[in-house]
């Protein structure tokens, strides 16, 4: 499966210029992809062009050939699932079993094959424990896992995170982000909407948006090796890759030195 975007334009009604402009990109299954950029850079618009949430001003998007509008947005949302920055904009039922039952009653799941899928999803994100509890009641980490469980019940092939670590603490951070590793590992495709560096290294490919255009796309250890362009989109870098960029800036000779702040920025 593909996704195909096509000379890209959005912009909002009150906005004078484009929020996406003309982007174009070709996204393969399975992979990891981090769309990194500050805020108001285009990426979280882009990402709703993707789902249709918006409609483009101009070009297209197809999702495994099927072009993203509204008559499609059925077939679309069982290939691709988003969780985003706050959870809460997702819950629609008062437990949170009723909440991903809700998304398996949209695809016309039968009532008593229902019952399995919950429970497994449930225990794939640790929250078995909590299916009777009110969304409501939960801590952001664990109402982002509840979100996450929604969505792998419904099986897509993609899984879009929007800035989904940005309102939890580093624990919450954590295990999030090992939920995603271990969909990567099923041969799910991650897409990581970011501006945190951390999350971006653990990408296969960065694409890095400015102003709604895109003035980086490659693989992950290139883009961090391009300082002029993490420097000049403002991204918030871990402090051994900054200080290593800095170091090479001023010709520090030590390669030793310069070697294990390489190989300490790549752990993270």
């Amino acid at each position: 499966m593909k996704i195909e975007i096509n000379n890209l334009k959005y912009k909002y009604e009150d906005k004078s210029r484009f929020v996406v402009d003309d982007i174009s990109l070709v996204i393969d299954s399975p992979s990891w992809v981090s769309i990194l950029g500050h805020n108001g850079s285009g990426k979280s618009t882009l990402a709703k062009l993707i789902m249709g949430i918006l409609e483009p001003t101009s070009g297209t998007i197809l999702v495994d050939s099927i072009e993203v509008k509204e008559e499609n947005l059925y077939e679309i949302r069982k290939k691709i699932g988003i969780v985003y920055q706050n959870p809460d904009n997702q819950f629609v039922a008062t437990s949170v079993e009723d909440d991903i039952a809700f998304g398996l009653e949209n695809l016309c799941i039968p009532h008593d094959e229902m019952k399995p899928i919950i429970d497994n999803v449930l225990e794939a994100v640790s929250m078995t424990k909590y299916k009777d509890k009110a969304p409501s009641e939960l801590s952001g980490g664990q109402k982002q896992r509840v979100a996450i469980a929604g969505i792998l019940a419904i099986d897509p092939e993609v899984f879009i995170f929007d800035e989904a670590t940005s309102m939890l603490d580093p624990i919450g951070r954590r295990d999030l982000i090992e939920i995603a590793k271990a969909l990567r590992d099923r041969g799910k495709t991650i897409i990581m909407i970011t501006h945190n560096m951390d999350e971006a290294m653990l990408s296969d490919r960065c694409i890095v948006l400015k102003r709604g255009k895109i003035i980086k796309d490659d693989k992950t250890i290139n883009v961090l090796t391009d300082y002029e362009t993490l420097r000049s989109t403002r991204l918030e870098m871990p402090s051994d890759l900054y200080v290593y960029h800095e170091l090479k800036e001023k010709n520090y000779k030590n390669k030793e030195v310069l070697d294990l702040l390489w190989e300490s920025a790549l752990k993270k």
